[in-house]
Order: structure tokens, then C-alpha cells, then sequence
């Protein structure tokens, strides 16, 4: 509670704080809403992710003694609407579909926004347009954020359950999805990851999050001290990067000190490290698929 306060004084135009567990808020739920109620205390709002593990006992503990009001939302990240997919894909043979449809039913109930937020693998790669349309005709949510791929495989050596889809296949679904949101009237984020040669010739790089001012700042709790980073993808691989919240001698203006690739994040070391290819796959018809930034999103209907 101590670092949570160092928080709040250190960043006075703090205004939205998006609170993640290691890996998901269910791993202390009752910490998650103590440091939350202390940040709406101070007039900022929050937001949860969550796998849905422990279902219903999670968000309220998550939610209890908030008002909707304060809680911009609820990102469940489901990205199977099999059980025995889902708990592969997580890693975690107590996630159940069922439990996680009973946390989603109370929030609607309870006005707190819902938002889906699945993460697409080769293993999964074929069910977005199922789980969009599935929580929409059943709980009208209108509101998904696709991951492609994911931090697991930050190292570069995928696991034999996380492999990631290939350049042609990302840009073919984020097409897809991009078609399916219009159609519907959805509200829809998806990377952009991989672009075509023609896509390039438009890409901006101040499309990404991590743009210079920095439009958010990731903060890692750790015993030693609060460690913060403007680029989490970058910090895994460079904690140069990183940088102590309360150390004073610290300059925000110093971008170079928080994050030498926000002009241009598209260093080669940088994407063979987090997304396990490198500068430019070429297909059997020569089409070239460019790997750019995982932060550059494209949004839809926003």
C-alpha cells in the first residue's frame, strides 16, 4: 500500500489506472480492490483484466465496495469458447467457461462494462469471429481487443501449445475481423503485427502506444522499488528502458532514457525477440509481410 501511494503522488495527472496481476487479478483479488478504491479516492478510474479464474468470487472481490461508476471496465481475456482449449491456452485446468459467464452476467447486472479480449494462437486461430458473436447475441457485448500472440513467447522459443500464426494468416484475420466489425457495428482493436508492402507505404509510426510523452506507463510492483517502463515489450529484452518511479533524479522529458524505439519501433531486435520473426517473410507468390510494432493497432468503429 505504501508503493501504491508513491504512485499516486508521483503522477498527479495520473487520470486512468489498469490493474494486472501476474499473471491475472485472481491472484490477490483483495489487494487488487484495496489499491483500487485508494486510486478512486484520488478521482482516478480503474479497469481489471482477468482470465475469469475462480469466476464469480473474483470479480467480487475485485468490485466490492466500488461503484460501477468508478470502473471503466472488465477485460475478460477468453480466447476459446471450448473449455478444453481455453484451460490449454491459459495453462490452468480450473478455468471454466460456465464459472467465467457467471462473472460476466453480474458485472451486466451490476453496470460495469464488459469487454472480451481474446488472445489468438495457431491453436486458436479460427475462433474470433465464434467468440465475437457469441457474447454478442448472448450478453449484446460490443466491445473486443485481440492480442496476436503473446508475452509467453517473448523469449522467441514458443511453447508446443503457443505457436504463433503466420504472416499471411495475421493479415488475412485482422482483415476479416476488421469486415466482420463494420458489418455488426462492433467496437474492435486488433494489432496490426504483420502489414503488407502496400500498407507500409501508409504506416505511422505515431500509431503506437508507446508514441514520445508516452500515453501510458506500465509499472511493475517489485520489493526493491516501483519499476516503470514506457515500453513493456521493449524492457524484456533491454531493462535500460526501465526506470525507478520515486527516483528523483529521473527527467520524463528524456525520451531517449525512457524508450530509445518510440520514434521508430521497428528495431529487428525488438521483433525477433517478441514476436519470433525478423524484418521480412516472403510468401510463395513474393507478397512481402513486413513485422512492425505489436503496440500499432488498428481500431475500428471507435
Amino acid at each position: 500500500m505504501k508503493q501504491v501511494q508513491e504512485i499516486i503522488e508521483n503522477l498527479p495527472n495520473l487520470k486512468n489506472v489498469y490493474i494486472l496481476g501476474n499473471p491475472d487479478t485472481s491472484v490477490d483479488p483483495e489487494f487488487c480492490n484495496i489499491a483500487a478504491r485508494e486510486f478512486i479516492k484520488k478521482g482516478k478510474k480503474v479497469m481489471f483484466s482477468t482470465s475469469g479464474f475462480n469466476g464469480l468470487n473474483t470479480i467480487k472481490s475485485l468490485t466490492k465496495n466500488i461503484n460501477a461508476e468508478n470502473i471503466k471496465y472488465i477485460s475478460y481475456s477468453i480466447d476459446s469458447l471450448k473449455n478444453e482449449k481455453l484451460q490449454k491456452l491459459k495453462g490452468n485446468k480450473n478455468i471454466n467457461l460456465e464459472e467465467i459467464e457467471k462473472a460476466i452476467l453480474y458485472c451486466i447486472k451490476n453496470n460495469i462494462k464488459v469487454k472480451i479480449q481474446p488472445t489468438l494462437w495457431k491453436l486458436n486461430q479460427d475462433e474470433y469471429k465464434n467468440i465475437m458473436q457469441y457474447f454478442y447475441d448472448k450478453y449484446n457485448i460490443n466491445w473486443y481487443t485481440f492480442h496476436i500472440g503473446s508475452f509467453e513467447a517473448i523469449s522467441g522459443v514458443e511453447s508446443d501449445v503457443l505457436k504463433h500464426i503466420d504472416p499471411k494468416k495475421c493479415v488475412e484475420i485482422r482483415n476479416d475481423i476488421k469486415n466482420f466489425a463494420i458489418k455488426n457495428n462492433l467496437k474492435v482493436q486488433i494489432p496490426k503485427v504483420f502489414i503488407t508492402q502496400e500498407e507500409l507505404k501508409e504506416y505511422d509510426y505515431s500509431e503506437t502506444h508507446c508514441r514520445i510523452g508516452g500515453e501510458g506507463i506500465q509499472i511493475w510492483m517489485e520489493k526493491e522499488f516501483l519499476r516503470c517502463t514506457f515500453c513493456p515489450i521493449y524492457a524484456e529484452i533491454n531493462k535500460d528502458v526501465c526506470f525507478n518511479l520515486v527516483d528523483k533524479t529521473f527527467n520524463f522529458t528524456d525520451i531517449k532514457t525512457i524508450c530509445p524505439v518510440a520514434e521508430k519501433c521497428i528495431s529487428n531486435n525488438l521483433k525477433s525477440k517478441s514476436i519470433n520473426f525478423s524484418g521480412i517473410v516472403f510468401e510463395k507468390n513474393d507478397k512481402k509481410y513486413y513485422n512492425i510494432c505489436r503496440y500499432t493497432s488498428e481500431k475500428i468503429n471507435y
